[in-house]
């Protein structure tokens, strides 16, 4: 599709052009201005999904929300698996509250799917819990996220995002003064 309007689209090819209403709504855990700048995202398709930005923390900061999220998903999972609802012991639920998880409600989603699934009544108990999770802060290392190095193109380690940002940076701003 060509874009022609606001709403109206151009079939390639075509001669007549279609109106639509589209709303596009995307969300990453990137931070996509500094893409841009690295030259890993293109320009014009982050200042065309940045019309409205919503900033998200993450579940570990904002904790108040697990409870309140388990109950959604114990009710969500009962009714999709044909389960008796169960509920959280209160060692198990703190538990829960104190993973320093990589903040993904998906995570726990599919966290309190398997505890229901596997538990063996109707109480979560801790013991239900898998261990890296039960850890909580002050327990076992943490497993994810991974931290990663990037390879660069001759096959070794290359710069750092934060470095390549600056160089980029320094070489726009060089090219900027020549013009």
């Amino acid at each position: 599709l060509r874009v022609l309007e606001e709403r109206e689209f151009m079939r390639v090819g075509g001669e007549e052009p279609i109106r639509v209403d589209v709303r596009v709504i995307a969300a990453t855990n990137q931070d996509l201005r500094q893409l841009v700048e690295l030259g890993a995202f293109r320009r014009d398709l982050y200042y065309r999904l940045n019309v409205l930005r919503i900033e998200m923390p993450p579940l570990r900061d904002r904790r108040d929300d697990i409870p309140i999220l388990i109950d959604a998903f114990i009710r969500q999972t009962s009714r999709e698996h044909e389960l008796e609802p169960v509920r959280l012991s209160p060692a198990a639920l703190s538990s829960l509250m104190d993973y320093d998880g990589p903040g993904n409600i998906r995570e726990l989603r599919n966290l309190v799917e398997s505890m229901m699934v596997l538990a063996p009544g109707s109480v979560i108990r801790p013991d239900d819990i898998p261990p890296e999770v039960r850890a909580g802060r002050d327990g076992a290392p943490v497993l994810l996220p991974v931290p990663t190095h990037r390879a660069s193109r001759q096959g070794g380690e290359g710069p750092s995002p934060e470095l390549e940002f600056i160089f980029r940076t320094l070489l726009q701003l060089r090219m900027d003064v020549e013009d």
